[in-house]
């Protein structure tokens, strides 16, 4: 598509340093639709090498035509790729038409997407854990504190994550709509899923029993799914500390996750926990981690 084109589409003034678009169009009979296309005609996505803000928004109207364009930058268009935390910017890079993409990055991401393999499934795996593992903590210490209805909103986010977790083994991306895509594959966490909404039993019942189960499949999993922190940490003869593993990029997003990962992985033997002085005597001795 010529960029005189690509202006009329999104009606507002094209920049020549965008590296790609996106249309994403409302279409009647879609059985899910992004939330950002809720009363505008078409979604225009604008991505960029990079931009101050993470994301910003512009509305134009072209006769009847009302369209949102969505400027956001290549780094955070990845992000949504690997952790699932942005369902919208998901939905247009997947499901809309790639109207400009001269250096085919956008092209390339979606064949990542569709193929995925390698590299970006590993990742999504050990994204998916690690926030599965930390809700599943959160969970059974608000139920420790009496708190049942935030042990039950933390283990029912728990669930989600473990279905993300399911449809990445099968080998599919996980979609927005990750549950139909669950429902089809007749795994486990759907059925527990219905037990934690629909069942009869009091709701500390329900949850101590996803949390029994959420567990076992946190165990069985592990090893697995932390493919990826394995290889970094054998990556190198040295021992890491914390803030040497949240510098790499391959671990960055997860400040609240991987220190629980790091410890459940010691406690299992899958890692180990090594001291040194560190530099500061007043602060005790450092903890690294290796194979």
């Amino acid at each position: 598509m010529e960029l005189s084109n690509l202006t009329l589409l999104s009606g507002e003034t094209f920049d020549e340093t965008v590296l790609g678009a996106i249309a994403l169009r409302q279409q009647g009979n879609a059985p899910f639709e992004s939330a950002l296309l809720h009363d505008f005609d078409m979604v225009v996505l604008m991505l960029h090498e990079e931009q101050e803000k993470e994301r910003v928004l512009t509305h134009t109207v072209a006769g009847e035509r009302r369209t949102q364009t969505v400027h956001v930058g290549l780094p955070a268009l990845e992000r949504a790729v690997l952790a699932g935390d942005n369902n919208e910017l998901l939905t247009s890079l997947v499901a809309g038409e790639v109207i400009w993409d001269p250096k085919g990055i956008l092209g390339e991401m979606r064949r990542e997407i569709v193929r995925f393999q390698g590299p970006l499934k590993e990742r999504v795996l050990f994204m998916e854990f690690a926030r599965f593992l930390h809700m599943y903590v959160k969970s059974k210490r608000y139920l420790e504190a009496d708190c049942t209805m935030d042990a039950y909103n933390c283990v029912l986010i728990a669930l989600y994550h473990w279905a993300r977790i399911e449809v990445s083994e099968a080998g599919f991306f996980p979609s927005p709509a990750v549950w139909e895509q669950v429902k089809s594959l007749n795994t486990p966490v759907h059925k527990l899923y219905e037990e934690l909404t629909v069942s009869t039993e009091t709701l500390d019942q329900r949850v101590e029993l996803i949390l029994l189960a959420c567990e076992f499949a946190l165990m069985s999993k592990m090893s697995d799914c932390c493919s990826l922190l394995l290889d970094i940490l054998g990556s190198r003869k040295e021992s890491w500390s914390i803030k040497e593993l949240l510098q790499h990029s391959g671990l960055s997003p997860l400040g609240a996750e991987l220190p629980l990962v790091l410890r459940k992985l010691v406690s299992r033997s899958q890692i180990r926990e090594i001291t040194a002085w560190a530099d500061d005597a007043a602060e005790g001795r450092a903890v690294r981690y290796t194979l």
